[in-house]
This record gives C-alpha cells, sequence and structure tokens, in this order.
C-alpha cells in the first residue's frame, strides 16, 4: 500500500509540474483558484460616444463552461453597435475561455482589457483591468487585441479541481495524464489557429500554481499576442521608369480607420503623397477633407495641397500633390500624421501616425529624386 501511494505521489507530482494543481477525471478544468470566487461573466452594450467605433460588447467575471453559449445568445438577441469585446476578468473555465475566443473571432470581433467606468451619457475604459489564466485564451481570439497601459494579461498552470491525490486511484491518475498531454495540443493548435506563437505556452506552464507569468511589452510583440499598431517602415519599389516609396498598415483596418498605406513619389518632375484605402470607400465625385501634418522637434506643420491638385484615384486613394517646401519639411520630420474626413456612410475618419526614421527620410526623399515618369 505505502509502495501504490509512492507511485501515486510520483504521478500526482509529474503531473502538477504541467497543471500545477489538484487532480481528480471528473473535476472541472480551472485556470486559477482565484477564479471560483469571481461572479460569473455578464455582458452588456456600452458605448463612449455616438459613433459605432467607440462601442463594446462589456464581457465582465469569470469564465464558466456556459460562457460560450451565453455569449452566443447574447450577440443573438442584443444589437451591439461596436465590433469590440472589453475584458475584464480573473479567469475560470479553460475550455470556456478557448470557446469564447473561437466564437469571438468567428465574429470578426477586436478585444481589449480594460474596466468599464460610466460616466454621464457617455462612459469611458479605466486601468486596472486583469484577463488572467483562462480568460488569457479568450482574449487572443479578438481579430485585433489592445491592452492599453495599465491593463494586465496574465497566464498560468491549470488545474483539476477535486480531491486530494492520496484519494485518487492509479487509473485515475493514468486518465489524467492522457489528459495532460490531449490539452496540452489543444492549447497549442488554438495558438496557431489565432496567429499566435505557440511557445507562450510553455512560458506560461512554467508559472507555478499560485503565480502569474504577466508578458512585458516585448513579450507582448514577440509572442504576437497584441496587434501591432501604426504603420511600418518606409520600402522602396521600382514603378515604370522611377521609384515609390511606401509604408504598410502593420494591423488590420478597423472600423472607421481604413487607412492602409502612405506613399510618396514624383511624377512629370512633381512630388505627390498618395493616402491608400481598403475596402474601396472612397467616392470619385466626392473629394474628401484631407489633411497631412509633419512634426519636427515638437513643432507641427499642415502640409497644403496646391490648389486643385487633391484627386481621389479609383476608389481607394486619394493623392495630393505637394510643393518644395514639404518636400524640405519630410526631410527633416519626426513623424507624420495624416486624416481623410469622409461621411460616415463612407467609412468615417480614416487616419494615421508614421514615425519617420533616418532611413525613412532618405527612402522618401529618393521617391522624389527618380520620377517614374
Amino acid at each position: 500500500m505505502t509502495k501504490a501511494r509512492g507511485r501515486l505521489a510520483a504521478a500526482w507530482t509529474s503531473m502538477a509540474a504541467l497543471f500545477g494543481g489538484v487532480l481528480v477525471v471528473t473535476g472541472g478544468l480551472m485556470a486559477g483558484p482565484e477564479a471560483a470566487q469571481a461572479a460569473d461573466m455578464s455582458f452588456e452594450n456600452v458605448c463612449k460616444g455616438n459613433s459605432a467605433a467607440s462601442c463594446y460588447v462589456q464581457a465582465d467575471g469569470g469564465i464558466t463552461l456556459d460562457t460560450p453559449k451565453l455569449f452566443a445568445r447574447y450577440l443573438e438577441s442584443e444589437h451591439s453597435d461596436g465590433n469590440k469585446v472589453l475584458l475584464n476578468s480573473p479567469g475560470g473555465s479553460l475550455l470556456g475561455g478557448l470557446e469564447l475566443g473561437k466564437l469571438i473571432r468567428e465574429a470578426g470581433m477586436e478585444t481589449e482589457i480594460g474596466i468599464w467606468k460610466q460616466d454621464g451619457v457617455f462612459g469611458e475604459t479605466v486601468e486596472g483591468g486583469i484577463c488572467m489564466s483562462a480568460c488569457s485564451y479568450a482574449f487572443l481570439g479578438g481579430k485585433v487585441r489592445r491592452i492599453p497601459d495599465g491593463n494586465r494579461l496574465g497566464f498560468h498552470q491549470f488545474f483539476l479541481s477535486g480531491d486530494k491525490p492520496d484519494q485518487v486511484s492509479s487509473s485515475e491518475v493514468d486518465k489524467a495524464l492522457m489528459s495532460g498531454q490531449e490539452l496540452s495540443s489543444l492549447i497549442v493548435r488554438y495558438l496557431l489557429e489565432m496567429g499566435i506563437d505557440a511557445r507562450i505556452f510553455v512560458l506560461g506552464t512554467g508559472a507555478k500554481p499560485n503565480d502569474m507569468f504577466v508578458p512585458d511589452a516585448a513579450q507582448l510583440e514577440e509572442f504576437s499576442l497584441i496587434t501591432p499598431e501604426g504603420f511600418g517602415e518606409f520600402f522602396l519599389e521600382p514603378y515604370k521608369k522611377g521609384l515609390v516609396a511606401a509604408s504598410r498598415r502593420k494591423s488590420p483596418v478597423r472600423l472607421y480607420d481604413l487607412a492602409s498605406q502612405f506613399s510618396s513619389y514624383c511624377r512629370k518632375k512633381t512630388p505627390y503623397l498618395l493616402i491608400t484605402t481598403e475596402g474601396g470607400m472612397l467616392n470619385p465625385d466626392e473629394l474628401p477633407t484631407t489633411r497631412i501634418r509633419m512634426f519636427s522637434k515638437g513643432r507641427g506643420i499642415e502640409a497644403k495641397a496646391v490648389d486643385g491638385a487633391l484627386r481621389v484615384v479609383g476608389d481607394s486613394g486619394v493623392e495630393v500633390e505637394v510643393n518644395q517646401q514639404v518636400v524640405d519639411l519630410l526631410s527633416a520630420s519626426e513623424r507624420i500624421e495624416f486624416d481623410l474626413f469622409l461621411g460616415m456612410a463612407s467609412g468615417g475618419e480614416v487616419r494615421g501616425k508614421i514615425y519617420l526614421t533616418e532611413m525613412d527620410r532618405k527612402v522618401i526623399a529618393a521617391s522624389f529624386r527618380f520620377c517614374i515618369n
């Protein structure tokens, strides 16, 4: 009996190294004991302002196996203006979190961590939000994922809640070990389906049962846990007899934020800037209000288009003819900001912010020197 208990304890220790907790086949897969103390997750439609881009489905509370079903029912029965889910949860059922993440991805929704604070007619998100354990996997289901400063995403080991190890039969331990292998495969497969670097699984399971692995800013980007913001470095492409410089958006376009690329080039010795949108939302018969600003050492200067030199290209771009002063300003700017103001039915505001390196400035200058015709 003593030897049998010794083997059982050894098996228990091995399994606990992976799942970090009490094992019993009949128990529910949980992500953190603290999640059991939280109220079940509830859903509510909230908005910061009067546009759909400011609206969220607020998801607050612990995750259970029933949470995905309740979320799907909520989306079917309640009208939600926005396409974002605002998460604040200590965790709960691991399987519930994985299924909730799949539903979020299938709905094409974004995820963000934060706490909703009602303020008068409209509210705001504030710091202090958490998305731990099972919630972290639901968060990864977002098509676009954001964690504003002051909010946290956390991973740790999972456990099978129930009896103590000396009350578990050897056959039940064997089943639990097999379940552990299947669960590991399930989690890694889910991470890959969501476009996440699966190495995060190793770091998450490496945390102790009562500890939490909270990725820092560098790790959030390294493992693709959050969606990159802004635009990338400028690159050069040959076009006709010249060169075009362009900076592409890093993340997918969003509701009322459709800018996908910013380009510079010259044609017949005249410099141009081109703002491209995704989705073909522009009306060629209606010139949008366009603003391009360049910032250098904290000082902003707005680029003025040459009179009559603003035109819609196809239905997805706006070309702006600029003068030599703008070309000179670009060679010394630290960042570029641009806005296209359209009607809400045509996509609303199209905007972007690009931080320039010394190489970016040289690439832009080259595009103005080597004209496309």
